[in-house]
Order: structure tokens, then sequence, then C-alpha cells
């Protein structure tokens, strides 16, 4: 177990990759950066997942960066053993499996998104998937607000102005409130048809 202060990294691309990591506690955002050092937010990662998982599949270098989100505690299991576990326990190997094809699934439909669906549909679909995690109370959805405009723009491939843009004439029509503690999804129905 080791606990990983908030902005901290984990791992950074081209790091070698020897280990696999499971989230206890905090949330984890992995990320690619390109030679400018420009970031772009391929996931972020809530406790009970895991990442790291190059290691398991043969990778010898990261082809990421993960950085603690908040302060984490995680468990560390050294890519040997995680593999010997996975020809053990055969249950653990389809569960890791499906794991896999989750990620890649998430995937596949961010990139049809990028191409098919404009800034502001990628900034509402965003929301529509942030509901999954969401508390629901008389058909009010709230949302924990943890993401800076900044970050939800890297995950949309869109940018902050967009966002906050998009943000407001969601709150303007009624659709949507927000503050530092909560985005309120008011009206799901108005949501999924603006």
């Amino acid at each position: 177990m080791k606990t990983i202060e908030k902005n901290e990294v984990i791992y950074f691309q081209d790091d070698l990759a020897h280990s696999i990591y499971f989230i206890k506690v905090g949330r984890i955002r992995i990320s690619k950066f390109n030679k400018k050092g420009k970031e772009f937010i391929l996931n972020i990662l809530y406790p009970g997942e895991i990442f790291g998982e190059a290691s398991v599949m043969g990778k010898d270098k990261r082809k990421e960066a993960a950085i603690a989100e908040d302060k984490v505690s995680l468990c560390i299991m050294k890519e040997n053993k995680m593999k010997e576990l996975l020809l053990q326990v055969p249950m653990l190997n389809f569960k890791f499996s499906q794991i896999l094809e989750e990620r890649l699934e998430k995937t596949q439909k961010r990139l049809e998104d990028l191409i098919f669906k404009s800034n502001q549909q990628r900034i509402i679909e965003f929301l529509k998937d942030s509901v999954n995690t969401s508390e629901n109370s008389n058909g009010i959805f709230r949302i924990k607000n943890s993401l800076t405009h900044d970050k939800i723009a890297k995950l949309t491939s869109t940018n902050r102005q967009e966002v906050s843009s998009v943000f407001s004439y969601l709150k303007k029509h009624n659709i949507i409130d927000y503050d530092r503690t909560y985005i309120s999804i008011l009206d799901f129905k108005k949501l999924e048809t603006s």
C-alpha cells in the first residue's frame, strides 16, 4: 500500500513498466503529453479501478502518465505476482479481461465522438456519462464537481472557453445548475436533446 499526494506523478510515459496499481481511495488521471508538454487526458479512474496494466500485457515502457487527482491510496503489485495470480485464479483472469475490453470500448467511443460529434455534443455526452456516478434525488442528478473546466475540456477534446460557454447555455435554459461542489442536472431529457 502507498499514499500519493495530490498532483504527484505515479509514473510518466516512457517509464519502465514493472507494476500494476489498484486504487483504494482517490482518483487517478491517465494522460499523454506531447513533445511541447501539452496534456491530453485519456481517463479519470476511481476507487476500485486498476491501471498500469501494460506491464502485465508484456509492454516494457509506459505509454501514458498516471497522476494523482486527489490524495490517493494505492495497492501496488509487481508484474510477476499479478501474472501468477491471473494464472492461478481463472475468475480474476476473466474479470481482468473484462476491464481491458471495457476500457477499449470506452476509447473507441471517444474516438467516434471526436469524429462524429460537435464540441457541444461531446461536453453534453460527458455530463450524461457522469450521471452514472451521481446522486439521484427526485429526478435531479447531482454530480460531484471535482474537475475544472480545463480538465473537462481535455477529457472532451475541446477548450476551457467552450466548456464554460456550454455550461452557461445549459444553466441559462434551466437544464443544469452548478457551483464549485456539484453539477446538478435539473432536466435530463432536455440535456439529451440539447
